[in-house]
């Protein structure tokens, strides 16, 4: 199945991929410099987070740069596999710092608060691109294993 579009949905993944690391990174960067009482360590969440974003790169170089210039090395499954695990990632990283920031809240001009309901968003926003993303490549997957082989037919008086 060749849609045209899914090049594009690979580049706005990687965008808000960047993007949620930018602001994951700023609220670790955050709680290390505003919570030296608590050792300086962001919470596990955020730190969840963070690695989503970095494991969405990885794995967006290999879905989407691997069958352009390494064929030999793509594969499907492995594709619909990779992006299937890193939606269950997506979805469960965004539910759970949900749930540790609560809200919504008036942030006005506080940038942590703005920062961290941002990562919210955008961490939702990426579990429906990856979902979107594995749905496609199932239905891709499960239209293109009936192929059959065409066996070469005798001639006749060979």
């Amino acid at each position: 199945m060749a849609y045209g579009f899914i090049p594009i949905v690979h580049i706005v993944a990687a965008v808000f991929s960047i993007i949620e690391l930018g602001l994951t990174a700023y609220v670790a960067s955050a709680y290390h410099s505003l919570t030296p009482y608590m050792g300086g360590y962001s919470p596990s969440r955020v730190n969840f987070m963070i690695f989503n974003s970095i494991w969405s790169l990885l794995v967006l170089l290999y879905v989407g740069l691997t069958p352009l210039y390494m064929t030999s090395v793509f594969h499907r499954l492995a594709a619909l596999a990779l992006n299937a695990i890193t939606a269950i990632f997506w979805f469960a990283g965004a539910i759970a710092l949900a749930v540790f920031v609560g809200g919504p809240w008036d942030c006005g001009a506080n940038t942590f608060c703005g920062s961290i309901e941002a990562a919210v968003a955008f961490g939702f926003f990426l579990w429906a691109l990856f979902t979107f993303l594995t749905v496609l490549d199932a239905i891709d997957s499960l239209r293109s294993r009936g192929h059959t082989v065409n066996k070469p037919h005798a001639y006749p008086g060979a």
